[in-house]
């Protein structure tokens, strides 16, 4: 029998430059505008970052249930009547312009975004301003979001995952530190929440003028005219300047979220980090420190996610990566695994990332990784909501406008010296805290032995 011809695989192309577009910072009509022109295409983006994270949440008074999660609450809340419009008018508003609405909310700032074609720009700004600068908060709307939030609250908490994270957080901040605790809350400060507390919030930090993004093609877009309706009305501050909170000295290395019964375990194991700009600042490369990270831990041909999913099967995925946000950087791992595999899918998490340290990427991994975010980056790029992002993250640290163009270049020509460098100036695998939610009667002695060496 014949066996059949197999075409010859092609051979991989060098990678090309890439040019983020055009990018044009602004001050008009008494704010900040931050632009990128992508002449010729349809649809844009629009966004506003605004101040009041959940850093900016009022401390809880004693005796009193912390109100975390007020600010994504308040932000969930702007699109949910206006003094124009009720909710379901809104929302009818947004569609007819073909829209799509978007709200995010972070530790230190709140990101409100519409997705439309670049001919209807003019009348977007009209309702984003709406819903940010004229938010009614009628009691029945606040009351009905309200307790759909705390319903959503409670399933999510019944789902494995989310008291891990906070477990994690727990151990590495402390529970009466806000950022030792999850930004979005808990079924509990939901419940504390009230339409004079969103009020308030919205009155204290909302109501500033933010920083206007756009993504689109500015031969079409007016951008003085929408600059005008945006920030007409803005007044107060602009973004919490907060830093950091310190890390607990000395966190406890294992925490369990006791889940009786569970059949799976969901671990989440990191460590706090420097910030972006801090990183940057000590003479740290930030692109480097990415490249490296996703060797480890960043895509599905990771060392770890090969690992654990593929040659030992514990999970259908693994993933770990920095976040070097502000105002706290962090490296966060997280997984889920049958029962009977947490002890063993931590000790060899634990030994794959001490191993990464200590012997670094090999040439192999290096340019395979490369290969595949170079070309992630153009196709990532190619609508203007993934540019806003990129504009979002411009404003979050304070890049320049050519930042996504010239690390793509760095990536470009990185050594394997730099990328196993930046990973061990920055990864400690010693400082690594566990948190597992899982069924402790089951996986915790084994846990305590592979994490803390205990007999």
């Amino acid at each position: 029998m014949t066996s059949p011809e197999l075409a010859t695989r092609p051979a991989v192309a060098a990678q090309r430059p890439y040019v983020f577009p055009e990018v044009r910072k602004l001050s008009l009509a008494g704010g900040d505008v931050i632009a990128a022109h992508l002449p010729g295409q349809p649809m844009a983006w629009i966004g506003l970052v605004l101040g009041g994270g959940a850093l900016a949440e009022p401390a809880a008074a004693d005796g009193a249930q912390a109100l975390d999660g007020l600010a994504r609450a308040t932000a969930g809340l702007l699109d949910e009547g206006t003094e124009r419009f009720s909710a379901d008018e809104f929302g009818a508003a947004v569609e007819s312009l073909g829209g799509q609405w978007g709200v995010d909310g972070g530790w230190q700032s709140t990101k409100v975004s519409l997705d439309l074609p670049v001919a209807l720009v003019s009348a977007g700004g009209e309702l984003l301003a709406e819903a940010v600068r004229r938010p009614a908060f009628r009691d029945a709307e606040v009351r009905r979001f309200l307790n759909d939030l705390v319903a959503a609250k409670q399933e999510s908490f019944a789902r494995p995952g989310v008291r891990a994270q906070q477990a994690l957080r727990n151990a590495l901040y402390g529970e009466t530190s806000r950022y030792g605790r999850l930004a979005g809350g808990t079924p509990e400060t939901a419940a504390a929440l009230d339409a004079d507390a969103v009020r308030a919030f919205h009155r204290d930090w909302l109501r500033g003028p933010g920083t206007l993004l756009v993504a689109g093609d500015l031969d079409l877009i007016d951008l003085d005219v929408l600059a005008a309706v945006v920030f007409t009305d803005a007044v107060g501050p602009t973004l919490v300047t907060r830093d950091g909170e310190a890390p607990v000295g000395d966190p406890a290395r294992l925490v369990i979220a006791d889940r009786p019964g569970a059949v799976q375990s969901t671990l989440r194991i990191g460590h706090p980090t420097a910030t972006r700009g801090q990183l940057a600042a000590a003479g740290i490369d930030v692109t480097a420190l990415r490249l490296g990270s996703t060797i480890l831990g960043g895509s599905f041909s990771s060392r770890l996610n090969q690992e654990l999913r593929e040659v030992k099967g514990y999970t259908y995925g693994a993933h770990g990566s920095f976040d070097l946000g502000k105002p706290q950087g962090i490296y966060s791992f997280s997984t889920e695994v049958r029962t009977d595999s947490t002890a063993a899918a931590v000790a060899d998490t634990l030994r794959i990332i001490n191993d990464f340290v200590e012997h670094g990427a090999n040439a192999e991994e290096l340019e395979q990784t490369r290969s595949y975010l170079a070309g992630a980056t153009p196709i990532g790029l190619q609508g203007p909501g993934a540019v806003g992002q990129r504009l979002i993250e411009m404003v979050r640290h304070e890049l320049p406008g050519d930042f996504v163009t010239t690390e793509h270049a760095r990536m470009l020509e990185l050594t394997l010296d730099e990328v196993n460098e930046a990973v061990r100036a920055v990864l400690r695998p010693a400082d690594l805290v566990v948190a597992v939610e899982g069924d402790e009667a089951v996986v915790g002695a084994e846990l305590t032995k592979v994490v803390l060496g205990e007999k």
